[in-house]
């Protein structure tokens, strides 16, 4: 299943703005005015990590480490070693300063919010390579995860329980 970029920059940005805008739907109604150019410079960057993500799984596919049907990674321990990483980060203090509300709705705010979510959930964002990039169950669990770090109570521990979930996940698939 060889595909060139361009179809499948269009699948990872439509990806992740079926992923991310969902997440930001709470903040966004918060927002008294600028939400079209919140949501524009929030998914900005949402829409560069796409051009990656395709540029990527078409160097993986050419060195046959991703399966040509599904789009998993081949060899057990790199989608181990992904899931670590995926779940390691919600850990970190970057995932919890990512639950912020945005102060305002303009361009330059959203693509602030839209730089800290792609660093705080990049790599989240590539698990898809572990279960099969077009795994739309995971892609569903994906996002109902990143609505639900950011609707939660903070004191509730979702990040981290997804974190132990991934991580144990992939300590699962290497042993």
């Amino acid at each position: 299943m060889h595909q060139g970029l361009a179809p499948l920059f269009v699948m990872w940005a439509a990806m992740m703005v079926v992923m991310m805008a969902p997440a930001m739907a709470p903040s966004l109604l918060k927002l008294a005015r600028g939400r079209g150019a919140f949501l524009a410079g929030f998914l900005a960057p949402w829409i560069a990590f796409s051009f990656a993500a395709a540029v990527l799984q078409m160097q993986l596919h050419a060195s046959g480490l991703l399966d040509h049907h599904s789009g998993a990674l081949t060899h057990p321990w790199l989608a181990a070693a992904l899931l670590v990483a995926a779940g390691a980060l919600q850990f970190t203090p970057l995932k919890r300063a990512c639950r912020g509300v945005p102060a305002e709705g303009s361009l330059r705010c959203g693509l602030r919010t839209g730089a800290l979510s792609l660093a705080s959930c990049g790599v989240l964002m590539l698990v898809p390579f572990a279960t099969g990039v077009m795994n739309l169950w995971a892609m569903a669990l994906l996002t109902a995860l990143l609505f639900v770090e950011r609707v939660a109570p903070p004191e509730w521990p979702v990040s981290g329980l997804a974190g132990a979930l991934l991580t144990g996940a992939g300590v699962w698939l290497a042993v």
